[in-house]
């Protein structure tokens, strides 16, 4: 399988979902190969006027974010995979941070009526 880094600094992300354990179809936790346990959370990304809905899995602890959040996905990684005929990238990050909101303009001043 094949891995590729991913340059997001022109990528939109925002969290549609919290993050929540990766289970298999027996519904028990998935772990890396470290033992880690693994969590997943739904992206939608916008770049370029395309607009995408991935699932992201991070190992360790899950990230802290909330559904409508900007988000930045540290260390994001494409694997592409191909299995009995079917074919995709899954995606994996370091981390998912919420982007700090933007500062408001401060609001002009009212004059004051003397």
């Amino acid at each position: 399988m094949r891995t590729f880094p991913v340059d997001t600094a022109a990528v939109t992300a925002v969290a549609v979902s919290e993050a929540v354990p990766d289970t298999d179809m027996d519904g028990k936790p998935k772990a890396n190969r470290d033992g880690e346990p693994l969590f997943v959370v739904q992206v939608v990304t916008t770049f370029d006027g395309t607009v995408s809905l991935i699932k992201v899995k991070v190992a360790g602890r899950a990230p802290k974010v909330t559904v409508g959040a900007s988000v930045e996905l540290v260390g994001l990684v494409g694997l592409l995979w191909a299995m009995a005929g079917r074919h995709g990238i899954a995606w994996t990050a370091q981390d998912i941070r919420v982007r700090p909101a933007a500062p408001t303009p401060a609001a002009a001043p009212t004059p004051s009526k003397n």
